[in-house]
């Protein structure tokens, strides 16, 4: 759905998409305010995580992705290295640490015997809901606090039709 602007050209009006009348330049400050805020964000938030728990952004998504978004489940270590953007290959040194600290273990499927499922262990849930705990104190902080709940939730919406989902 585009919106539609009225403009007057030679003498006549005629239809022209928002998009059409958005400059490159403005819409290029915009995508990079958009980026900015994010990726500042994102970045302030993991260092705190990181300070507090010794989790590196990588392990901290994978670990707080099997807590929050597996119900508890075993998951393909692919399907886990597609959830926080990594190759499958990339993600296997990320695993690797994850396993030798104890907070998941590998576990053959039964279904397949090319797969190899994650699982979280009781200290890498203990971690894994201390560190979403402090991260979600710093979204509070630096994002609730400046955009208040209706904005996160306009924000939240916008990046969802992104995303390709429909607002909630």
């Amino acid at each position: 759905m585009t919106s539609v602007a009225r403009e007057t050209v030679s003498g006549g009006p005629v239809d022209r998409s928002a998009a059409e009348l958005c400059s490159s330049d403005d819409l290029a400050r915009a995508w990079k305010a958009v980026v900015r805020g994010y990726t500042h964000v994102t970045d302030l938030l993991t260092e705190q995580v990181e300070r507090e728990t010794g989790l590196p952004a990588p392990a901290f998504f994978a670990l707080v992705w099997l807590l929050r978004d597996s119900s508890g489940s075993a998951v393909p270590l692919s399907t886990l290295a597609r959830q926080v953007a990594f190759t499958s290959g990339g993600f296997t040194k990320v695993a690797d640490r994850l396993e030798q600290s104890g907070l998941i273990q590998r576990q053959p499927s039964v279904s397949d015997r090319r797969v190899t499922h994650a699982v979280l262990t009781e200290a890498g849930r203990a971690l894994a809901e201390r560190a979403f705990g402090i991260y979600c104190a710093g979204l509070r902080e630096l994002v609730v606090e400046r955009l208040g709940l209706d904005g996160l939730q306009v924000l939240a919406d916008h990046m969802r039709r992104l995303g390709g989902d429909a607002p909630e």
